[in-house]
């Protein structure tokens, strides 16, 4: 029998482009809610509109941490293929991937950007803020701990949240507790899927290669 070649392909799939889209899609279907919701729009409804806030929120602390890990075991500009990729600093990261993924969710941001000799974020303005503010909220989310409303207004999480004023669901009435009734809006989904989008974007100017959302930027707006 004549001989024959055989080849195969492999891929890999990343979810920080998912993760953030999809929110943008949770953010505008959440508005749409409250665009025609009233004090007696039904349980489902409401349930509905908390799951895809908590869903924003979630899934855009998930795309902080997958892109941590996509950028130490790939490399810092492998979404650019392979004929982009930084095999220096792939090489580099690979060995401390499993320490950078031990590490707080901006943590490891600021650790690669130490061990590469970058330009480090600056942590006491935005988005750097805002978006440790997203992370503290995920973490009141997923570690959520039923609390009397007297209690829960000694949090500073929650009153750093009340300053940014955003509009809470119109279902809402004013005497609920703050969190999760008030404080879980569209308002909420979009500050912090607009948050991590720029803290991602700022870092990667930092890191000094092209924004992994250069060809579909406009559809992480919600």
């Amino acid at each position: 029998m004549p001989a024959t070649d055989s080849a195969s392909a492999d891929t890999r799939y990343t979810f920080t482009g998912q993760f953030l889209e999809a929110s943008a899609m949770f953010v505008r279907r959440a508005r749409e809610i409250e665009q025609s919701a009233t004090e007696l729009t039904d349980d489902a409804t409401r349930c509905e509109h908390r799951g895809l806030v908590c869903s924003v929120i979630m899934q855009c602390v998930a795309a902080l941490e997958t892109e941590a890990h996509e950028i130490c075991t790939h490399g810092p500009s492998s979404h650019l293929g392979s004929n982009g990729t930084d095999t220096a600093a792939k090489n580099f990261l690979l060995p401390v991937s499993e320490f950078v993924d031990n590490q707080s969710a901006l943590d490891r941001f600021d650790l690669i950007l130490h061990l590469l000799k970058r330009p480090c974020l600056d942590k006491g303005a935005n988005p750097y803020q805002s978006t440790a503010m997203v992370v503290r909220l995920r973490n009141e989310i997923i570690h959520y701990k039923s609390k009397w409303g007297v209690e829960m207004e000694r949090s500073k999480l929650q009153n750093a949240l009340r300053t940014l004023a955003h509009k809470p669901p119109p279902f809402a009435h004013p005497s609920m507790n703050f969190f999760p009734h008030l404080c879980l809006s569209a308002d909420c989904a979009a500050w912090a899927l607009a948050s991590v989008v720029e803290f991602l974007e700022t870092f990667y100017v930092a890191l000094g290669v092209p924004s992994r959302f250069a060809s579909y930027r406009q559809r992480l707006v919600p």
